[in-house]
């Protein structure tokens, strides 16, 4: 349109749902920002959700393409190929069980003209669907967290994916030149920590723009596959980690963390998990407390 209104390539991965397919895409279609694309693919569903999707996409006045697979694919697979079907500047992603808040293009690309980002992530609310709640995605403290450590946002991230990342906004070239990692479930947080390594620019947009659905079988549930996850990624990095001694030591952790919630995730009996969770706590200590009295005597206080 114009170099105010750059096309924005809004991509839509949604797999089995069919109950919250419509909202996602009525989210997009129904955007302020005046130039924009769809484009969706269904990763194979067994329901309902490839006809829903191109029934409300048919309904709106936006371009769009729709695509559906003839099996299941991992996400970053499934990014990859959406964002070769992009026309736009900007791509924008959302899963097809979340939802956005009308005027979240239009504020991020009022943001990124304002500033020299490459990347912007933003404020939103988390829907936990179970009990129909919504929350904020962020504490006070833990988005002051968040803005505190942009200059350093590789650093503070290597270890622990420390943001939400729903409704992410990305230079089409960028995801171009550096696609998704098709080994990785966490792309997400994979594609964050590799671009700021190459020392792209990362933007946090404070303002609630999305809306991100938890259910009881979202993937940051699944403590294998994650464990698994969390390993491939840091292991790009593990040298860098293991330099730095706060590091190794909140890497370590986390693989304490992983191991013990897999092997709780995995048992049903009450008296194993208060075993695991014992033996969790004093290897946490362990590996927190480097000065042997200052660990009993914490540890000591933890027991009374």
């Amino acid at each position: 349109m114009t170099e105010k209104h750059p096309l924005v390539s809004i991509i839509i991965l949604t797999m089995n749902h069919e109950k919250f397919i419509e909202q996602a895409c009525n989210s997009a279609i129904f955007q302020t920002y005046p130039n924009i694309e769809i484009i969706l693919l269904d990763n194979f569903s067994c329901d309902e959700t490839y006809q829903k999707a191109k029934d409300a996409l048919e309904k709106g006045k936006v371009d769009f393409q729709i695509f559906s697979n003839n099996e299941s694919f991992g996400v970053a697979k499934n990014l990859n190929f959406l964002v070769s079907k992009c026309h736009g500047d900007w791509v924008a992603i959302l899963s097809g069980d979340d939802w956005w808040a009308e005027n979240m293009i239009a504020e991020k690309i009022n943001f990124v003209q304002k500033n020299s980002f490459d990347i912007v992530l933003s404020d939103g609310y988390k829907y936990l669907q179970q009990s129909a709640e919504l929350v904020e995605a962020y504490t006070g403290k833990d988005k002051d967290k968040v803005v505190q450590m942009l200059p350093n946002f590789f650093h503070e991230n290597v270890t622990e994916n420390r943001t939400v990342n729903v409704g992410t906004f990305v230079k089409k070239k960028i995801l171009e030149q550096q696609p998704f990692d098709e080994e990785i479930q966490t792309e997400d947080w994979d594609m964050n920590l590799r671009l700021t390594h190459l020392g792209y620019k990362i933007g946090f947009l404070d303002q609630k723009l999305f809306y991100y659905r938890v259910l009881n079988s979202s993937l940051s549930r699944n403590w294998v596959v994650m464990a698994d996850s969390y390993k491939k990624v840091t292991a790009k990095y593990l040298d860098y980690i293991l330099s730095d001694k706060d590091l190794a030591k909140n890497y370590y952790l986390n693989l304490l963390k992983f191991h013990y919630e897999s092997l709780l995730s995995k048992n049903e009996n009450e008296t194993e998990k208060k075993k695991f969770l014992k033996e969790w706590k004093k290897e946490k200590y362990k590996l927190k407390y480097s000065q042997p009295l200052l660990f009993f005597k914490l540890l000591l206080l933890k027991m009374i």
